[in-house]
Order: C-alpha cells, then structure tokens, then sequence
C-alpha cells in the first residue's frame, strides 16, 4: 500500500480526503476527531473559514516573487504579529517551517554574539535538520551542550535550590562561549514536560548576563496551546529571539522569525545574508495575519480555558493501573503508559492509539517512550470534548 511514497514513517491503512474544524473523514466516508491538530498544526481548527477565504483572496492577487521585492500584505501581516506579541519585538521575517526557523534563529543568534555554542534542554526537539537538528534530542552530535532539567509543574518549589550548584558546574568555563539557550517551553516532542520556571530564568539570567541570546522555540507551543498566548508567558523570562510555525499557518507552511532592532543591528545584511525561495513569500503572509486576526478577535485562547480544564480533570481523574502518569499543560495531554498484563508498554500504546482510530479518535503516540499524545484544535466544542471522554474511557475500560 502506498508504494509510490518514500516510507519516512508509519502510514495509518485509511485515505484521507477531508476537513473541517475538528473533523477529518476518509476516502469511506468514515469521519475522525482529529486529536493531534493535524501535525499540531491546526489550532483554529481545519479549513477555518476565515482563513481559507484569506488564502483564496491573496491567491487571486499574488502568491510569490523575487526576494528583492516586498509585498503590501507582507508587511501588514508582519505588523499584525509583532503587535500580537506580549513582549517588545519589532523585527521578524517569514520562511516555510518551524526546522527552517530554528536554523536561522540559531545561524542569527551566533552572528549576533559571535559565539559558537548552543545549549539546550535534554529532551528538546528543535527542528530536522542542519543546526536545529543537533541541538535536539534525536541527534549523534556532540558539539553543542544538552543540560538536564527538573520537571515541574508547581507555581512554588524547591528545584532552583537542589538543582544550582549541579547547573554552575555545568557552564562554568563554557558559558562565554555560548551563542544562545534555545528552549522549549514544553517538551512536547521528548515527552510532554514542562521545565521549572526558576531553573529556567536562573539560566537565562546567566546566559544574558554573559551576552548569550535566549532563543524561545514556540513553533510548537506559540499561539494559545498552552493556555496563553506563548509558551515562555509561563516561565516569567524575556526571550531575544521568539521563533513560530505549526498554527501560524493553521496547515498552510509558513513560519516567522522574531527579534528586536537591537539585535537586527548587530545582524543584517550583508553581514548576514539569507536567501531563500519562499522567504517573505505573501501567500504565507496573508495567512499568518488572518491567523492572528483570527485569535484576537474571535477570542481563542480565552474561550478555550474551560475546555482545557474540563479535559485536565477528565485526564488526571484516569485511575488505571496501566497508566504511570498524566501530563498536562493547556491543550497539551499525554498518557504514560506502563507493561500491563500481556501487553509490553510499547504494544500497549500501538492498542489504545488502534482501538481509538476505530472509535473514530485520532491520538498521537510515541512508542519508544510508551506515550500517547494529545493536541486537539483549541476550538474543540464541549459536545466534541465529551465524545473525546467518552471514547478514550470505553477503550481503556475495555483494555482493564
């Protein structure tokens, strides 16, 4: 079955051919609650009316041209995301994806401090490929400095304080070689956790002090999946470099990145020269604003509270002795599953995701860390949330 497709990963055996809003159906007719937004992509929902009306509109108009030219859209849409933003930005450019937005974020902050290394988190997954790639979990590099973190999910604790001494260790002697700290706020792709907000602004604090940049990685977390706007409004720090993708182009493939004029200074052309095809492209751009329209005026992310909360008390209420764990933050839910009866975790896991998909659920999965992953769209409805509960308590009691 799809013979003509270089196999990359694992294909569900079902065609899809249709979407809208938290929806998607197959070539059968069969229609799924699409619980992983797509590739954690769609946070208004599929096919947003808005949107696709924004994208039919620019296509009538111009779609793309030669990087030495701007478009009137292209700068209004970049005005519109420098606007939303909480913090002060007034810089950003456009490219395709989140990957492709983290490499030039990390190649920007190393021309900017004229520093080399790069740190981050272990358990963070910063892109696909070249500089982004090797500052993730997935890679055999061994170049740039991966630093362990305490999880927590409480406002007060005691992490700073058992966890200092061993980070001081760490970057003593290294730290004025460091180009920039690129964070998640949620690790997401490793795992679903959340690092400490005090570990996090201790690092940041000694980062910048030491003239590093902080590089927040939002593609995945940026516009209101964890319950706020961005990711890092949790961790009470103020990043030099905010990278977005995933649900800035609600499925079209634009990503932005975004710093200060500062920064832009140190950093432009022709000491930094970038060139790439669809960069600033307006087709990207005009739905990059009517995503951001979109969440300001229709009010996303604060009629999504209740949903959240309503799904986190379903979640964390699951007492089943095969479930380890629950993890939360926002829209964001994860199961950590555990060996079971005659079920090893992993082919526990690959169940509960089958027997879902037959429900007409789809949940993410991880297998190698026995995870089952959930992101729907925030404009998930109650009526869609009770269905969600309702299936996922039929599969596992069946599974008890």
């Amino acid at each position: 079955m799809f013979e003509q497709i270089i196999k990359t990963n694992t294909f569900e055996p079902i065609l899809i051919h249709k979407a809208l809003g938290s929806w998607i159906w197959d070539t059968d007719g069969k229609k799924y609650l699409d619980c992983v937004s797509g590739m954690w992509c769609v946070n208004l929902g599929h096919n947003h009316p808005k949107v696709i009306q924004a994208t039919k509109n620019q296509l009538d108009e111009i779609i793309h041209r030669n990087k030495s030219f701007l478009t009137p859209i292209t700068l209004k849409a970049a005005n519109t995301v420098l606007n939303y933003m909480p913090t002060n930005f007034d810089k950003l450019t456009f490219l395709n994806s989140g990957s492709e937005a983290m490499e030039f974020a990390i190649s920007f902050a190393k021309k900017v401090t004229k520093k080399e290394k790069v740190l981050s988190l272990q358990d963070s997954y910063l892109g696909a490929f070249g500089k982004a790639k090797e500052s993730s979990y997935t890679s055999l590099d061994k170049t740039d400095m991966k630093i362990p973190y305490p999880v927590c999910y409480e406002e007060s604790c005691n992490c700073l304080e058992n966890t200092q001494l061993a980070v001081d260790e760490i970057l003593d002697g290294i730290i004025s070689q460091i180009a920039c700290f690129v964070l998640e706020p949620v690790m997401v792709s490793g795992g679903v956790f959340k690092p400490c907000s005090q570990f996090i602004q201790y690092i940041c604090d000694k980062i910048q002090s030491d003239g590093g940049l902080i590089v927040l990685d939002e593609v995945t977390t940026g516009l209101g999946r964890t319950g706020k706007k961005f990711g890092y409004e949790h961790l009470g720090i103020k990043p030099d470099v905010v990278v977005l993708g995933k649900a800035l182009g609600n499925g079209y493939p634009v990503s932005a990145i975004i710093t200060t004029s500062d920064h832009e200074a140190k950093c432009s052309y022709p000491e930094f020269y970038y060139a790439q095809s669809h960069q600033l492209d307006p087709l990207g751009a005009a739905v990059a604003k009517e995503v951001i329209s979109v969440f300001e005026k229709d009010s996303i992310i604060e009629k999504n509270q209740s949903t959240i909360l309503e799904l986190n008390q379903f979640f964390k209420s699951l007492k089943y002795v095969f479930i380890e764990e629950v993890r939360s933050v926002g829209m964001i839910f994860a199961l950590k599953l555990k060996n079971y009866k005659n079920y090893k975790e992993e082919e526990l896991v690959v169940k509960i995701k089958d027997d879902l998909l037959e429900e007409g659920v789809i949940v993410g999965f991880n297998v190698a860390k026995g995870l089952l992953r959930l992101l729907p769209p925030l404009t998930l409805s109650m009526d869609e949330a009770l269905f969600l509960m309702k299936k996922i308590k039929k599969v596992l009691e069946a599974i008890n």
